[in-house]
């Protein structure tokens, strides 16, 4: 995966990545996808290569690590993972002995996840590499465009809920 440099042809006579992120239905979206894809996609190939987790598992450690105790459906609902990949990782998570299951005090049916000793140290020993490549992907802004962007990032997360369910295709 190569990122697009503003000298490259965006192949209609207008030049470089301008061109191509501009020139889409859904720019917002797309530039979203375009900058997160080039965070996550090397960040994780590394983490499964290194580590031997698949993409479920890797972000299922990040939130168990920041939020212990959630459940398996609690996480698809926040995450919008399926909960067939998210089922086949907590099985391979629990194999691997990086996180446990426990009954729900209130509910035997549910399953709360919590992570393990192993499972924080694993994390511990990817999460350097993620804050640093986050780091490199905001160097470009001050300070002041960093709060003002995360500002800005709260108030869309935040309304995810009023469309995020929404089945519009």
């Amino acid at each position: 995966m190569r990122p697009i440099s503003e000298s490259d042809d965006a192949g209609d006579g207008e030049d470089g990545l301008r061109a191509i992120l501009n020139g889409t239905d859904i720019p917002t979206a797309y530039k979203i996808g375009y900058i997160l894809n080039f965070y996550r996609e090397p960040s994780f190939r590394r983490i499964e290569a290194e580590f031997g987790l698949t993409r479920p598992e890797i972000v299922i450690l990040l939130a168990l690590h920041f939020r212990d105790g959630i459940t398996a459906a609690e996480f698809c609902e926040f995450s919008g993972h399926l909960k067939a990949g998210v089922s086949r990782a907590v099985i391979a998570l629990e194999k691997k002995e990086l996180i446990r299951r426990q009954a729900d005090s209130a509910d035997s049916r549910r399953q709360r996840l919590f992570i393990t000793d192993a499972g924080r140290a694993l994390y511990q020993r990817y999460a350097p590499a993620l804050r640093s490549r986050e780091a490199a992907m905001l160097a470009c802004l001050s300070p002041s465009e960093r709060e003002q962007f995360d500002r800005l990032l709260d108030k869309l997360a935040a309304h995810v809920p009023h469309w995020g369910s929404l089945s519009e295709l």
